[in-house]
């Protein structure tokens, strides 16, 4: 009897759901306005993150509405697929978009238990259709017009097809769509390369989302899949016990901080401007930028720590930990305190390999290698020396650190520079004069080659902005960036060729096509061999002279660089390079103040170059200059400039032109002239000890 009764309510529950499936027809195509068309479904697109790649392949950073990277069935593993379809939808190869055994089961067990969303039985294309086209509304409108869907797509897709649309659609927790997402996140490893055991946990977390949220319960889901996957024979025995065995095996929760955010947000304006919004954040491409990871990363700890520290060692009033603990700022406007710039450029390809445009992108996405300009300093100084190697005066030429006064022409005061340390050192060569960034002996030489020629040399090596012929430029009294600055120092390292600035080498759509690609652009604009002189002497500079910060932090490869500090100490810089990598720093406010009393490019800029060169030592050559034919090296002496003799007291091996060498003994020590005018500097008095 009992049984004679449960087979009449089973009778009744199918005519009430052959109903109420006959009215949820007429609903839907009452509904039919409101869902895609035909076209639609054919053409759909799942929207996929915009990948930007390192030079070696690692990713920097995405852009995505979802974070989603499609792949192909046929790279998704077997084993997932069965377990998904044997838990999810066991009879997904044989119904036509709904399971009409299974929503019979369901609502059986629903109106027994009186539950109207009790279990679900929706198919694994109903929710493909609900993740393509609906929300997740739980209402009998949306089920009706997911069961629509269901029957468009089955017309529309293969069984693979709509398989593969599922696997890459559906949300896989933490932010991530798709089984490629959901692989690298949890496993750091491409879907394809997932173990049996991986394979489960990521089939079932459609059902669950993140296993981080709770592990326990991720583990128990996990292993059903096992179970269900040996219940049908897709597994055996052995591999189902060394399967359970395994812990659930996720990776740390990864930090997702974008490393080089400036360098990031570069990229996505020029994305933005050329190719739309749309391409951005929905196309799945890939940006294969010249950014180096490594390099990056040593450039970031450079400059934070020696931030952190002098902002400690000072007491600065404005230190940048009183930020970090505010909840809420506004990220447009330039935060107040102490601030720096690094950018890092290959000199031979102009592949931008590192850049820091502040210390924190969040609190201010002002681009300070790029949109702002500073006075450059002494680091302006090389320009000058350029300009007269290139005119015929040698590292040797002698020169006069001694006071001058210029009378400028419809200028009632006349012009009067000063050293750094207000002292003067009487005669010297113009290497030891660039080492030590004596002033009045730059003022002397632009004076003697022209302000109109610095202007010439400068621009033609990468300084963009408007330069005033005065005697001044010679001390950097010029607004540059810093972006100019690296580039312009990149002619001297790379043997005269200018290069441009590159971010990316090429540029491809998720198809595979290459929808741009950037060649290196080389220009030689200055004779190898007065680039070779120049570098030579800034090579004292680090040695010896005014840049050795970069030494006493143990950079140990060959190097050239120049310091710049301006005269109120707003303002700090080091631009130094190798062969290989040419690299500017610079250090100060956004607002044009002290950072403090004897803040210099030597003390402040350098240690931070220095630092962050030492942090990747392993991924440069450490390689010396190539030397031109055309340069010869001959021994001097080293106060005077002239060859040296027996009774020469300090003597150098000093770089020449050829044809422009000494010709002549050192008469001053040969004769037994006393010396005291040639001076030994005070180290501790010059800029940046």
């Amino acid at each position: 009897m009992a049984k004679k009764k449960r087979r009449i309510s089973l009778l009744i529950l199918v005519a009430v759901i052959a109903f109420v499936c006959g009215i949820g027809v007429a609903a839907v195509i009452r509904l039919g306005t409101n869902l895609p068309s035909a076209e639609e479904i054919i053409n759909y697109q799942p929207s996929a993150s915009t990948k930007i790649l390192d030079c070696k392949g690692r990713l920097v950073s995405e852009f995505f509405q979802q974070r989603r990277t499609p792949v192909p069935l046929a790279e998704i593993p077997q084993m997932l697929k069965d377990g998904l379809i044997l838990v999810e939808d066991k009879r997904f190869y044989s119904h036509w978009g709904i399971d009409i055994i299974r929503i019979i089961g369901v609502a059986y067990y629903n109106v027994r238990s009186f539950h109207l969303y009790g279990q679900g039985a929706s198919t694994i294309t109903q929710q493909l259709a609900r993740n393509m086209f609906l929300t997740q509304e739980k209402s009998i409108a949306r089920k009706l017009k997911e069961m629509f869907l269901a029957f468009e797509l089955e017309r529309a897709y293969s069984k693979d097809e709509i398989l593969e649309l599922y696997l890459n659609v559906v949300y896989f927790g933490r932010g991530v769509y798709g089984v490629e997402a959901a692989s690298q996140t949890y496993f750091n490893k491409s879907v394809r390369d997932l173990k049996l055991w991986e394979c489960a946990l990521i089939a079932s977390l459609p059902n669950i989302g993140s296993p981080y949220a709770n592990p326990d319960a991720a583990l128990r889901r996990r292993n059903l899949f096992l179970k269900m996957l040996y219940k049908a024979k897709k597994i055996s025995k052995q591999e189902l016990d060394t399967a359970l065995a395994k812990p659930l095996g996720v990776m740390p929760k990864l930090s997702s901080r974008n490393e080089a955010p400036y360098f990031v947000e570069e990229i996505r304006k020029y994305l933005s401007d050329k190719y739309g919004d749309e391409f951005v954040y929905k196309s799945g491409a890939t940006i294969y930028s010249t950014l180096d990871l490594d390099m990056q990363r040593s450039a970031n700890q450079a400059v934070e720590k020696n931030l952190s520290q002098i902002e400690k060692d000072y007491d600065l009033p404005d230190k940048k930990v009183h930020y970090d603990t505010v909840a809420t700022y506004d990220s447009l406007s330039k935060p107040s305190y102490l601030q720096s710039a690094l950018l890092a450029i290959d000199p031979k390809t102009g592949y931008i390999r590192a850049m820091i445009g502040g210390r924190d992108f969040r609190q201010s996405q002002f681009n300070r290698t790029w949109q702002s300009k500073r006075q450059a300093g002494s680091s302006f100084k090389p320009f000058v020396y350029t300009a007269a190697i290139d005119q015929g005066f040698t590292p040797a030429t002698l020169e006069q650190d001694a006071p001058i006064t210029i009378d400028i022409p419809g200028v009632k005061e006349p012009y009067v520079p000063v050293n750094f340390d207000h002292q003067f050192m009487g005669n010297m060569t113009l290497r030891r004069a660039l080492a030590l960034s004596r002033n009045i002996v730059a003022v002397r030489v632009i004076s003697k080659v022209s302000p109109e020629a610095v202007i010439r040399y400068a621009t033609l090596m990468g300084i963009t902005s408007r330069l005033q012929p005065y005697y001044s430029l010679a001390l950097g009294s010029c607004d540059v960036s810093l972006i100019d600055m690296t580039r312009s120092f990149g002619v001297l390292a790379n043997e005269g060729y200018k290069t441009k600035p590159i971010f990316f080498t090429k540029i491809v759509d998720a198809d595979g096509r290459v929808l741009e690609e950037n060649s290196i652009e080389s220009e030689l604009v200055l004779d190898a061999k007065v680039a070779y002189v120049v570098t030579n002497m800034l090579e004292s500079v680090v040695n010896e002279g005014t840049g050795y910060a970069v030494r006493r932090v143990g950079f140990p490869y060959p190097a050239a660089g120049k310091t710049g500090t301006t005269d109120d100490y707003t303002d700090t810089w080091f631009v130094g390079y190798t062969p290989d990598l040419v690299c500017g720093v610079w250090v100060g406010y956004d607002q044009k103040k002290m950072i403090f009393h004897g803040a210099t490019g030597g003390g402040i800029a350098a240690p931070i170059w220095g630092e962050f060169m030492n942090g990747i030592t392993s991924v440069i050559s450490g390689s010396d200059f190539t030397k031109p034919d055309s340069v010869t090296f001959v021994r001097v002496c080293d106060l005077t400039g002239y060859l040296a003799t027996s009774r020469c007291p300090k003597i150098r091996d000093e770089v020449f032109i050829l044809g422009t060498e000494p010709k002549q003994d050192c008469q001053y020590h040969k004769l037994g002239i006393p010396t005291q005018e040639f001076q030994t500097p005070d180290y501790k008095s010059i800029e940046g000890f």
